[in-house]
């Protein structure tokens, strides 16, 4: 004999979910949740390539991730001498200290402690 089918219809799914992601969201603010606290050492490094004006948008941009995403420019890379100081200014206001500047991106990729790269391009 032939089992009914279960089925589930689109509103019980949502009220199921909801209640799933509540009870979830519930347990990640407990203590358990104090192991995934990001140190320094998690912080993710990035050097920004190109800073010229489209740069100073994206500088921006990544800077409202500080906090949230705990990233942080602290290299900067551009070919133009000005642009290079108009970056490192831009981002000691940023966070609070001076990034390194390099002129070639060679020197910026042999660094050990970079995680990634943001290019600005026109």
């Amino acid at each position: 004999m032939k089992e009914p089918e279960q089925s589930i219809d689109r509103r019980k799914f949502l009220t199921k979910s909801a209640a799933l992601l509540a009870g979830s969201a519930a347990f990640t603010s407990t203590a358990l949740s104090y192991e995934r606290i990001l140190g320094a050492n998690d912080r993710i490094s990035l050097c920004h390539i190109g800073n010229g004006s489209r740069g100073g948008d994206l500088a921006w941009i990544v800077s409202q991730l500080k906090t949230t995403q705990n990233a942080e420019i602290n290299t900067v890379c551009d070919l133009w001498r000005l642009n290079r100081e108009k970056a490192v200014a831009v981002n000691t206001k940023y966070y609070g200290r001076a990034p390194r500047a390099y002129q070639y991106v060679d020197d910026v990729l042999a660094l050990k402690d970079i995680d990634a790269v943001i290019i600005s391009t026109p």
